[in-house]
């Protein structure tokens, strides 16, 4: 049975290299009916901390990444490393240096690691040294531990970064040592920023838990990061279930990939799209006051008419948030740019045919249309100071569509607030 594992270290928080790492783990253990394991690398006790722990569980349940077994955590096996290490040094395999254990590396011939993604790769002989591989702390080393652990666990697929290629040799040197079968490697490239560059925070290489606090949805995240690296025909937008089926370790890249935010969006909008109204209208209700005050036809409205112009979940959030408040704040630099004195007369005009209009799409359309004719103007002159107007900025659907979703008094006292702040701000 397939076996494949995730072993952060709970030293900081659930970064996107490493949720790529657990994606494809879990990915190809469920592709393959196998079992995806959980393990915590905290030997290193001053830089471990359990708000770490936790964060990272906390990530891996948001995404939906579950794992099977018990939770390995190294800290709590400190003594079946030092009895492998004691066996090492009985067979005459490691020896004490310095009050810390040294494994003897086999210098007589180079070391073939095979991968999924970079094939063949050989390391010479003259540069394995005999590693440390228990601390003179009696703490294990990575490189001791993971051999252990990965063999215990019956690991058959080991993924990891690249970075940690030329460790292999190391590791498989301990396996031949102990006798334990080597398992499959493969070795993903270093996710890198657009410039580059090594990703970083500047780049996006924050807690997960960022993106889900930004309101992206956790599916579109990993429909992200699962193209980031691999790869199925052309397709772009996958549910989980269609990553499942068509995960496999042949369509992994092997050239590093950019990390790029505006993609990630245009990803998450695609899912936000594709989300039932009745779930949006959920998701909406929960993170926004305004829309629990509104009635059901309403927020579907809105829904409907605001959707193609969120990227989050927390877009249709602040625009709900903003539309539908008892109190509308103006962007300044678009109200300094439309809302101006030769407006007045128009918008006046505008007030009094909403007033008379049968406040349906098609009569706001007709009143707005009036206006224009009278003035000689194009629309584009009176609508953007009645978006601001109505909803603090420029962007928004179309006049007819906003304004409906507002009852007709709202609407025609927003456009006199906005007259009043044009005369005001005019003398």
């Amino acid at each position: 049975m397939v076996k494949t594992r995730f072993a952060p270290s709970p030293s900081g928080y659930l970064h996107i290299g490493g949720v790529r790492t657990a994606l494809y783990a879990w990915l190809y253990a469920r592709n393959q009916g196998g079992k995806f394991l959980l393990r915590i690398e905290d030997t290193d006790i001053e830089r471990s901390s359990e708000e770490s722990k936790l964060s990272i569980l906390e990530g891996m349940k948001w995404l939906g990444l579950e794992h099977d077994e018990e939770i390995i955590h190294q800290s709590e096996r400190f003594e079946v490393y030092k009895a492998r290490a004691d066996e090492l040094i009985s067979a005459g395999k490691a020896y004490e240096s310095e009050g810390a254990i040294r494994f003897k590396s086999d210098r007589s011939s180079n070391v073939i690691i095979s991968d999924h993604v970079f094939g063949d790769v050989e390391v010479n002989a003259d540069e394995l040294d005999d590693f440390i591989i228990m601390r003179s702390n009696g703490a294990p080393t990575y490189h001791f531990a993971v051999v252990i652990d990965d063999f215990e666990s019956g690991i058959t697929h080991v993924m990891r970064g690249d970075d940690h290629l030329k460790n292999t040799a190391r590791h498989i040197q301990l396996m031949k040592a102990f006798d334990y079968p080597i398992p499959d490697f493969v070795h993903l490239p270093m996710i890198l920023g657009p410039d580059g560059s090594r990703l970083s925070k500047r780049h996006g290489a924050m807690n997960v838990l960022h993106y889900k606090e930004e309101g992206f949805s956790s599916e579109a995240l990993l429909n992200y990061l699962v193209r980031l690296g691999w790869s199925k025909g052309d397709q772009e937008i996958f549910s989980i279930q269609e990553m499942i089926d068509g995960f496999d370790l042949v369509g992994i890249n092997k050239a590093s990939a950019k990390f790029d935010i505006e993609k990630l969006r245009w990803v998450n909008q695609q899912h936000l799209l594709n989300t039932d109204d009745s779930e949006l209208k959920m998701m909406l209700e929960a993170r926004s006051d305004a829309a629990k005050g509104l009635n059901d036809e309403v927020t579907i409205n809105f829904i409907n008419a605001y959707k193609n112009r969120a990227n989050t979940i927390n877009d249709l959030v602040s625009s709900c948030d903003n539309l539908f408040s008892d109190e509308i704040k103006y962007d300044q630099a678009s109200a300094d740019k439309f809302l101006k004195k030769e407006i007045l007369s128009p918008l006046k005009d505008v007030v009094d045919a909403l007033k008379r209009s049968e406040w349906n799409q098609e009569s706001i359309s007709e009143a707005l249309k009036s206006v224009c004719e009278k003035h000689e103007i194009g629309f584009g002159k009176i609508g953007q100071p009645i978006r601001i107007a109505v909803t603090g900025g420029t962007q928004s659907p179309s006049i007819d569509q906003t304004l409906i979703l507002l009852d007709q008094l709202i609407v025609v006292d927003r456009i006199e607030a906005a007259i009043e702040y044009i005369v005001e701000n005019s003398n």
